[in-house]
């Protein structure tokens, strides 16, 4: 019988790897976007008529199950509309569990220290033009409920079961990728084994950053002037153009031309609204050696 595992993906906690090698790999079935690999009943039909074996095991996989990005506002990255992230998480916990009761759960936590310096590259290469004090003042509350490890493992784990909800550290992964996929590859019962050659979403350079942020900036500034409609659009697509290739080679160029590198003070500020949040890591093994990244 075919298993099915449920990815819980934390921003900047691997789910980019993880995502790519669902995708390639010869024994698992996953699509972006998609449910357990599906679109559609169409979907269904077209892979009963495609020729070949059952895979071993199906993958829904997305960051969104853990934290819905919100309404975002688009220019600059600089807004986002709150909602209750524990209502959230609870609710589509449930809605999972009634539509999928014999899953499997993987969660991959990521540490605090760790994480905020990629989140922050990330955000500013995708066209973000706010400091990291100013994220902080907007989001501190948010990212305490958010990234609260401990409550979340813990709904899992008894609507689950605590032996259907497997907890890896993003750590693991980038250390050894081969250990960590074996892992995953074990628990669901898939036979063959598969690695990834190459690193995914990597962070950027803090100077290369530094170009981004300039740039983003004046794009920002230059069409301010104009209807909001028109601000978007125009955004937006410069966003795609962003996002089409990292580190994009304008953004490289620039750097040949200053020593500015971007910094995200204040970061110690934040990182105290997460102090105790990952409390239910400290006696996991698998944890052992990272457990300062998790502030304990």
């Amino acid at each position: 019988m075919a298993s099915m595992l449920i990815h819980i993906g934390y921003p900047k906690a691997g789910s980019t790897y993880l995502q790519t090698w669902f995708g390639k790999h010869p024994s698992m079935y996953y699509n972006p976007t998609s449910v357990a690999g599906f679109y559609s009943s169409w979907d269904l039909s077209r892979y009963a008529a495609t020729p070949g074996k059952m895979h071993e095991c199906f993958v829904l996989s997305s960051e969104h199950l853990s934290l819905w990005r919100s309404d975002v506002d688009i220019v600059g990255l600089k807004g986002t509309v709150f909602y209750d992230v524990k209502a959230y998480q609870q609710k589509l916990c449930e809605t999972l569990h009634n539509l999928f009761p014999h899953a499997k759960v993987l969660i991959v936590p990521r540490g605090f220290t760790s994480m905020f310096p990629s989140f922050y590259s990330q955000y500013v290469s995708s066209g973000g033009i706010q400091t990291w004090a100013e994220i902080h003042a907007q989001f501190a509350e948010f990212f305490s409920y958010s990234y609260d490890y401990t409550r979340v493992i813990k709904l899992y784990r008894e609507i689950y079961g605590a032996e259907n909800v497997l907890v890896l550290p993003y750590e693991l992964l980038r250390a050894d990728p081969a250990k960590f996929t074996a892992i995953i590859e074990d628990a669901m019962g898939v036979k063959e084994k598969y690695v990834l050659p190459d690193k995914v979403n990597a962070s950027l350079d803090k100077k290369v950053l530094a170009s981004y942020r300039k740039v983003n900036r004046f794009m920002c500034a230059v069409l301010k002037p104009f209807p909001y409609s028109f601000q978007r659009l125009v955004y937006y697509y410069y966003i795609q153009k962003l996002e089409a290739k990292k580190p994009h080679p304008f953004m490289q160029f620039l750097t040949r031309f200053s020593n500015e590198e971007v910094n995200i003070n204040g970061v110690e500020e934040t990182l105290k609204v997460l102090k105790g949040k990952a409390e239910i890591l400290r006696n996991e093994k698998l944890f052992e050696p990272y457990l300062s990244e998790y502030l304990l």
